[in-house]
């Protein structure tokens, strides 16, 4: 049980203030237990050990917080912390007690405390701030890009908008820089792992110009390039600007456009006879098409 001693806690950082913390209790760390649900799950030794002989040097300057859990207090936020205090044997832990019932409230916390930490990979960053706005938007995780995107050509809603502008301030970031973060979520599984290793040579800087690419495989020839050439960023941007002059410059991906244009304008179309001509066209295309594949193979 927390003892009756309460310590008040002045909060400067971001997340505490967010939390309107007042108090503190401190908790036999045996009667704390992490929460299986906490969107990290990766905490890297040798870290864990240099925060555990800071929080034996200096104590425990961001307590951890807590709710109740029957008998127990299972964390809400702070389990690397948690982890630390219970690398020196601490027996009582600094914790913030908080009363909250929703799930939703819980993640929100967990996930606003994670885009706050030092060590945030690449990926953990867009995972954390893709879960976030799906939270809060109350949206599905694959529309959260779309939303953003919607935003940035004043095509949401005005609680979208607060949403995202209050996103935008945590992270002190362009909505430019927010959609592409997120983007990175788009590529697949193994290229994310490629680029969330800590082995990678591959930097935010080299991210923000590979992801302006929408072609897999020219993204995947470009990391392979960063790797072997130990490239800079600024050469990347060099690569990647000339393979987008090319492919604006190529007629097929001209005629791959149009052809894009002509179906996003097949939805808006009422006329009979337009539609009619449209497809006529588009009937030459296909008969075009299949006389280069046969000439292919």
């Amino acid at each position: 049980m927390p003892s009756g001693k309460r310590v008040p806690l002045e909060a400067e950082s971001v997340f505490y203030k967010h939390l309107s913390v007042e108090n503190i209790s401190m908790i036999d760390g045996n009667e704390i237990i992490p929460d299986p649900e906490q969107p990290r799950k990766k905490f890297d030794d040798k870290s864990l050990k240099e925060l555990a002989e800071s929080i034996k040097q200096k104590g425990l300057l961001q307590p951890i917080i807590v709710r109740k859990d029957g008998n127990l207090y299972k964390i809400i936020s702070g389990e690397r912390r948690f982890r630390a205090c219970k690398l020196i044997a601490m027996e009582k832990i600094p914790c913030i007690v908080k009363t909250i019932k929703e799930r939703k409230e819980i993640r929100e916390i967990q996930i606003i405390e994670n885009l706050q930490r030092e060590d945030i990979s690449q990926i953990e960053r867009s995972k954390a701030l893709q879960e976030y706005l799906s939270l809060t938007l109350r949206v599905d995780k694959n529309n959260v890009l779309k939303t953003v995107s919607n935003y940035r050509f004043n095509k949401c809603s005005g609680e979208e908008k607060n949403i995202i502008e209050g996103a935008l301030k945590v992270i002190g970031k362009s909505p430019m820089t927010l959609e592409r973060w997120l983007i990175l979520l788009t590529l697949p599984e193994d290229i994310q792992q490629k680029i969330d290793s800590p082995d990678s040579p591959i930097t935010a800087k080299h991210i923000e110009n590979i992801v302006k690419l929408k072609d897999e495989k020219l993204v995947r020839d470009v990391i392979d390039l960063i790797e072997k050439e130990n490239m800079t960023s600024e050469q990347t941007k060099e690569v990647v600007d000339r393979i987008r002059k090319r492919k604006i410059n190529d007629p097929l991906n001209t005629a791959i456009k149009s052809i894009e244009a002509v179906s996003g304008r097949m939805l808006h179309i009422n006329s009979k006879e337009e539609i009619e001509s449209i497809k006529e066209k588009l009937r030459i295309i296909k008969d075009l098409v299949e006389e280069l594949l046969e000439k292919f193979s």
